[in-house]
């Protein structure tokens, strides 16, 4: 099943620790522990009530390694929302947050040819399938 999942993606997924915050209906929800990203979304770990899936939220990546620091904004709807365990679709970043998620994938990747072959093959980030 693990196989079937990792060929339906579009992007290669990376770990990856640093601060994240999501921010939707009210509630804030933060992570200072490991996340899985890749250019389409991501998941976190969280000890927070998590907002149920299909909500929209922001999402405020902090790259704490760089000076000054860097962060990635986002839009995106919570995907899955289970105990624990929060993975949102991200559905608009701005240019700037896009071009820092993507060297954020290709300086953590282990294949950072298949990369840059998956960013040429595709025109920004896809729309969610409906």
């Amino acid at each position: 099943m693990a196989g079937n999942m990792s060929e339906r993606r579009e992007f290669i997924r990376v770990p990856f620790n640093t601060e994240v915050e999501i921010q939707a209906e009210g509630l804030t929800v933060r992570s200072g522990a490991g996340i899985d990203i890749c250019m389409t979304g991501l998941r976190l770990t969280v000890e927070d009530a998590v907002p149920p899936a299909g909500t929209t939220c922001g999402v405020k990546i902090t790259l704490a390694a760089s000076e000054p620091r860097v962060v990635i904004e986002a839009r995106g709807t919570v995907v899955r929302s289970d105990p624990g365990s929060l993975s949102v679709t991200f559905l608009e970043l701005d240019l700037d947050s896009y071009h820092h998620l993507r060297q954020l994938i290709l300086n953590n990747t282990d294949d950072p040819k298949r990369a840059e072959q998956e960013f040429f093959s595709h025109w920004g980030i896809r729309r969610p399938r409906t």
